[in-house]
């Protein structure tokens, strides 16, 4: 292949997808909200079960993202990059604090792993994951068995809005079809950390804002949309005890707003790095009753990185 071939096509708004309009919608304009809501009900269909979408999803990566919070070396030595990628990137903002739909949906992702087993002198790529539930920004632990799990934030804008996991039993070259675990995803998904503990436990953080009481989420109902309009907060640490197969111990760690994580044991500690911000008011005057009505799902904009000891 060559670069003509693979250049992205940096282009690509909902259009692509088969939305006309939706790259068009000021977010801050309460009309235009109200059809953005129109449209994400009118979408109905998981994407990652909807062949309309899933027949889009080939051809030159638009966009490709590793991790973020870290890589994984096996125990054979052999060093595993968690990676993804999607094939639309969206357009860039059109005005000050703009975010086009179509940047949304370049979450609409698959996952690939970057292999190396000289150290990092030499890379290769793993085989494509299968689709299942897509894969996005992810983490990965080995287990004792040999297994390696892969712990994903979803598309979660009208999928459901919980993470995903994969499987691996040939060191990472290949994967299962990820599939929805117990762990809550915000409008919108958050990335995450997951790290292996003793024997076959696995821990894994990240925000459980629990269910929106806005006004907005009120109108969703009234329209019998399944999505949990909520923002990134409740930053959370949930244990498994049988390798990521279920996560039935959850410690919250700090119930106002929080996003990005990172999970590191030292010294038999578990520690979490985690950014946070104040929570926006409720009502803004000159964004009159606006705001108010968004309430929970105002985009989370961190100003400050919490590390702090989360258990044993």
């Amino acid at each position: 292949v060559d670069y003509a071939e693979a250049a992205p096509e940096c282009d690509r708004d909902m259009a692509w997808l088969g939305y006309q309009d939706l790259d068009a919608i000021n977010p801050t304009d309460p009309g235009d909200l109200m059809r953005l809501i129109g449209g994400l009900c009118t979408f109905g269909v998981n994407p990652y079960t909807n062949p309309e979408w899933t027949g889009k999803m080939s051809g030159p990566w638009q966009w490709v993202g590793t991790g973020p919070p870290g890589s994984l070396q096996l125990r054979s030595g052999r060093v595993l990059v968690p990676s993804y990628h999607s094939f639309i990137r969206g357009l860039t903002e059109r005005f000050p604090g703009d975010l086009p739909f179509s940047q949304s949906y370049n979450n609409f992702a698959l996952g690939h792993t970057m292999i190396s087993d000289d150290g990092g002198d030499t890379w290769k790529l793993s085989s494509d994951w299968e689709m299942g539930q897509g894969a996005n920004e992810n983490q990965m632990v080995e287990l004792p068995c040999g297994t390696v799990i892969s712990n994903s934030r979803s598309l979660s804008i009208s999928s459901p809005q919980y993470r995903v996991q994969a499987k691996s039993t040939n060191q990472g070259m290949n994967f299962t079809a990820s599939e929805l675990t117990s762990l809550p995803q915000p409008f919108g998904g958050c990335q995450g950390s997951a790290i292996s503990g003793r024997g076959r436990t696995v821990y894994v953080s990240g925000p459980d804002p629990g269910v929106s009481s806005s006004l907005l989420q009120q109108i969703l109902g009234q329209m019998q949309c399944d999505i949990n309009a909520t923002t990134r907060k409740g930053m959370s640490v949930w244990e498994s005890k049988d390798g990521g197969e279920s996560y039935s111990k959850k410690a919250l760690v700090d119930t106002g707003r929080s996003g990005y994580s990172s999970l590191q044991r030292y010294g038999g500690e578990l520690y979490l790095l985690y950014e946070q911000a104040d929570d926006e008011p409720r009502f803004n005057v000159d964004a009159g009753g606006f705001q108010e009505a968004l309430q929970d799902v105002v985009p989370m904009v961190p100003d400050r990185f919490v590390f702090r000891h989360v258990g044993k």
